[in-house]
């Protein structure tokens, strides 16, 4: 043989066993998609989830973590942080992988697809999928930094908006003529008024009664008592003098809403819990001079 014809034999050799090996490259690379990236992230303003995941001949392990910032709503003032881990395990599907997140005693399942360099997630029993963008080291520690930030932020200035929040609930509160509640059969009917409400949440005002007895005797009647209490927006407490109800305390306690929209009292008389709703004077009138009215009524 010729020497051009060996040195022609030599490279199409190269060329085949390059050709060769850049499809299987290219195999193992799209069968190990997931090992390409330091973790596999999804952020937003209050929480970021990422996939720490390896696979190896078909099998896949890890973790699914999450740092969760809760401004809680309810509270009004005081974040909570919360950062979870889960034991995560996983295998090769049609066109993509499956992931199994064990989390307490359930498991989740996610069904996972390459996009890109990232990765298409959708949970088991959702309609979307979710984009888990490729990071590396540096910038998931970047999304983890923001959310950090945040909450050490929202701690810093609790105490200011704690008492930013309480100013409006106060002003939503004594903004009211009052609160007031009748039973479904007219049988009776409550009026709570707070007339003064404290930065440090106590309360003064009064508690009206008024009761229609289903035993032939007077059918109106009418007490008023003095009340306070106290209220932080959450809890709503109240005693009067004289007592309504015979309490080891004196205390009943109850509770309200961030906006002041309602106040819940379990009351002996109702037989459970009593929703009052707050009035204007005018609305307070018309709605107790209809409850007189009524119980005049009833007299004849």
């Amino acid at each position: 043989m010729s020497k051009s014809k060996i040195w022609i034999m030599a490279v199409l050799t190269v060329i085949v066993i390059g050709a060769v090996g850049w499809i299987a490259y290219q195999a193992t690379a799209k069968k190990s998609a997931l090992n390409h990236s330091y973790a596999f992230a999804y952020k937003t303003k209050d929480r970021v989830n990422w996939f720490k995941v390896t696979e190896r001949k078909g099998k896949v392990t890890g973790h699914l973590n999450e740092t969760i910032l809760e401004e809680n709503p309810e509270m009004h003032y005081d974040p909570n942080l919360f950062k979870n881990k889960y034991q995560l395990t996983g295998k090769v599907i049609e066109n993509g992988y499956e992931f199994q997140v064990k989390q307490g005693k359930d498991t989740a399942i996610y069904e996972v697809h390459i996009a890109g360099k990232d990765l298409s997630v959708k949970k088991q029993g959702e309609n979307k999928s979710t984009t888990y963008k490729a990071v590396d080291q540096k910038k998931l520690k970047a999304y983890q930094k923001v959310i950090q930030d945040r909450y050490d932020e929202l701690i810093d200035d609790s105490e200011n908006r704690f008492y930013d929040y309480l100013r409006d609930y106060i002003k939503k509160v004594t903004g009211a003529y009052g609160y007031l509640y009748t039973a479904e059969d007219d049988s009776y009917q409550l009026f709570l008024q707070v007339k003064h409400m404290h930065i440090e949440t106590e309360w003064s005002g009064s508690f009206l009664m008024r009761t229609v007895p289903g035993d032939g005797s007077e059918p109106y009647k009418e007490t008023k008592h003095k009340a306070s209490g106290v209220s932080d927006g959450i809890m709503f407490d109240i005693s009067t003098y004289p007592q309504i109800e015979e309490h080891k305390t004196g205390i009943i306690v109850g509770s309200t809403n961030r906006g002041a929209k309602s106040i819940k009292l379990p009351l002996k008389i109702a037989g459970g819990t009593v929703e009052f709703k707050p009035v204007t004077k005018q609305e307070y009138q018309k709605q107790s001079e209809a409850f007189k009215k009524q119980a005049e009524e009833k007299k004849k």
